[in-house]
């Protein structure tokens, strides 16, 4: 009791001398450099048993080309990524066909443009990244392709930032061009809310919340981080398998096979002597 009095009457004391309550002012410049800790959600495929919703990926890959393809790449997926995974093989080949792709050179020796293949990679919104500055007011747009991965908190953090954009507090000033964001490290990030409620159609009908859609965007941006969850996952659960009846196989081989020769008992009969 007396300790805890003598804590008080310190708090008190320093609140009463400086005006402010200790340690406040430090956790308060660390939130503006670190950003908001996002909460965490209960995302369906960080279950144990429980795969990616396929459903989800596909409204993503929408809300992606119609949304985030105008301004973010996607350098290290290809159109084959998303067969079987969130469309058909004739829905994929459908897509990467209306994309004109540089080939070649030819037999003359010449560049020229084709239509897109399984195997190509989703197309770039800019040539090089100077060209991506010059169109962002100096901002790179980060390639999405890892960006699960790549910054902390993952999902939970871009699911956040996304639908985090709110009127800065009172005594906040952002600096022109920036935008408002407590989720974003330093609280204010060049990039401007892209989502609202019914932005895209969904073609099954989901409303398109501005949640949802963000929902959807991470549930596939997820998948171009990690495209072998499933499989790891499914991969896991085989050894998980096969290491349990091998480890039975074990326990019943060492009960009943070696029992006899693990319990038996060698006595020693020396020969009598004769007398």
């Amino acid at each position: 009791m007396a300790a805890t009095a003598v804590a008080l009457g310190s708090v008190m004391w320093y609140q009463h001398m400086y005006g402010e309550w200790p340690f406040l002012e430090s956790l308060s410049a660390n939130l503006a450099d670190e950003g908001l800790h996002p909460p965490a959600y209960p995302w369906e495929h960080f279950k144990w048993f429980k795969t990616f919703d396929h459903a989800a990926i596909r409204r993503g890959f929408q809300v992606y080309q119609e949304v985030c393809s105008t301004c973010h790449s996607l350098d290290r997926i290809a159109w084959r990524n998303l067969v079987g995974v969130s469309h058909t093989v004739d829905e994929v080949k459908a897509m990467a066909a209306d994309v004109e792709y540089e080939d070649g050179p030819n037999d003359d020796g010449e560049m020229f443009q084709r239509p897109g293949k399984l195997s190509d990679y989703l197309p770039s919104p800019y040539p090089n990244e100077e060209a991506a500055r010059a169109a962002n007011a100096g901002a790179l747009p980060p390639d999405l392709s890892l960006i699960v991965k790549a910054r902390h908190g993952g999902a939970d953090y871009i699911f956040s930032l996304l639908t985090g954009y709110c009127d800065p507090p009172a005594g906040v000033t952002v600096q022109e061009g920036l935008n408002y964001n407590p989720f974003f490290p330093g609280t204010q990030i060049a990039m401007a809310r892209v989502l609202f409620d019914d932005l895209v159609e969904y073609e099954d009908g989901t409303p398109a919340t501005t949640s949802q859609m963000a929902k959807d965007v991470v549930s596939f941006l997820h998948f171009t981080a990690e495209p072998e969850h499933d499989h790891r996952k499914r991969a896991g659960f085989k050894a998980i398998i096969l290491l349990s009846a091998l480890f039975a196989m074990s326990v019943w081989t060492k009960r009943f096979k070696w029992a006899p020769i693990m319990t038996r008992k060698i006595v020693y009969d020396p020969p009598k002597g004769h007398h």
